[in-house]
């Protein structure tokens, strides 16, 4: 049976965001217990291509030669294709010196490679199949969790509590954290095809008269396909039948042609709501909020993994200083947003751009997409699109010291 337990800090999600958040703060000697609800870190991901941003800030922090030992792919590429015919190819190689490539990297295996560093520090500790059930205040203050393991429930003391546990997080919803705002204006609709013969990896969006398409390589032997649609359109086509998508990806690229003449129900489609949010303050006392706990992006540029691990680096720099000085209250964890907010607002409001140049918010006019691309791409439109998601435009704010 799980005992009640203590530590410094006790951060709720083991995702990107929360690993390496836990790995730096554990390297600097604060006890760090993660908690994941899943059994392992082999599940279904979405997100598994890291753009430059991300190589940036594995190297700030020391980490990128360590990733670089597991199995990954350089992409050197981003392909927006009509149908199956090529428009634009633009180069990721040349957008920044320090990082001229994407990662293609299973986040299983990004997961389990910040787990093996993590494992040096005998006061790191990630617990498996703990979920949390709510959090424990007492006088004002967040204390800790109560955390729900193999079918025992236990509490888990600490100095500060993280919410690291995405868009859905427990933590925002027990510690009644508000959005300042949440907009949410299509879907995208994923599925996995087998990876054809010949087929190069790399990042592609398609383009059909109907609808757009995200399409990126997948771990170990697939390819990953969403279908991005108006908000319920999926709904829609469950109304109408099987048939219906069926023809949808038939118009499409042949990628995803065997796919769609095998369907036979649509067990095999998740859904994942395009939701852009931003929590108003990601701090109470003994309490922060980071990755997509505190602010989600669209998944335009593909950069959603970054920005949360982002926050979560200059969160590790916060709380070091914080421990230093024994303050754990919302004026000192609030510096994570002083630091992070307005860049995270940004490049919200740059996905904006990117979106609806190539129309998803106006669905009549998805005839007209080809047409876009090529004028984006003409006049430089779609190279500072990509510059701006891509590649961060300076350092992280945080002391040198965060480093591995």
């Amino acid at each position: 049976m799980p005992s009640n337990q203590s530590t410094d800090i006790c951060i709720v999600g083991g995702g990107p965001a929360g690993m390496v958040l836990g790995l730096l703060l554990a390297s600097r000697g604060i006890k760090v217990t993660v908690l994941e609800s899943h059994k392992n870190f082999d599940r279904e991901y979405r997100g598994e291509v890291l753009m430059p941003r991300f190589i940036q800030m594995m190297k700030q922090v020391g980490l990128f030669d360590h990733l670089m030992k597991y199995p990954h792919l350089k992409l050197k590429n981003f392909e927006l294709f009509w149908k199956d015919q090529p428009l634009v190819t633009v180069s990721i190689a040349n957008l920044s010196n320090d990082a001229p490539f994407a990662l293609w990297m299973p986040q299983p295996i990004l997961l389990n490679a910040l787990w093996d560093k993590a494992k040096a520090y005998p006061n790191f500790q990630i617990l498996f199949g703990a979920m949390v059930r709510d959090v424990i205040r007492e006088n004002g203050k967040i204390v800790g969790v109560i955390v729900e393991q193999e079918g025992e429930k236990f509490e888990i003391r600490s100095s500060v509590v993280v919410g690291a546990d995405g868009r859905s997080s427990i933590v925002r919803k027990s510690a009644d954290f508000e959005f300042e705002y949440e907009s949410y204006d299509f879907d995208v609709i994923w599925f996995t095809v087998k990876h054809p013969v010949g087929y190069e990896n790399t990042v592609r969006a398609f383009f059909s008269s109907r609808h757009r398409y995200l399409v990126l390589p997948k771990y170990p032997d697939s390819v990953q396909c969403g279908l991005i649609v108006p908000k319920g359109d999926f709904l829609r086509f469950r109304q109408r039948g099987i048939e219906a998508i069926r023809s949808e990806l038939l118009d499409g690229h042949p990628v995803m042609h065997e796919f769609a003449r095998g369907l036979k129900d649509f067990n095999d489609f998740n859904v994942l709501q395009a939701r852009v949010s931003y929590v108003r303050k990601w701090a109470q006392d003994g309490c922060l909020l980071v990755g997509d706990a505190a602010h989600t992006c669209s998944p335009a540029g593909a950069i959603g993994v970054s920005v949360a691990v982002a926050t979560a680096i200059v969160a590790a720099d916060v709380l070091v200083k914080a421990f230093a000085k024994k303050d754990f209250s919302e004026n000192v964890l609030s510096e994570v947003q002083e630091k992070r907010g307005q860049d995270v607002k940004r490049i919200q409001h740059i996905q904006s751009q990117f979106t609806s140049v190539f129309f998803l918010r106006y669905p009549h006019l998805q005839w007209l997409s080809k047409f876009g691309i090529m004028l984006a791409a003409k006049t430089g439109l779609l190279r500072r699109l990509q510059r701006e998601l891509m590649v961060m435009q300076k350092p992280l704010p945080i002391e040198s010291e965060i480093s591995l």
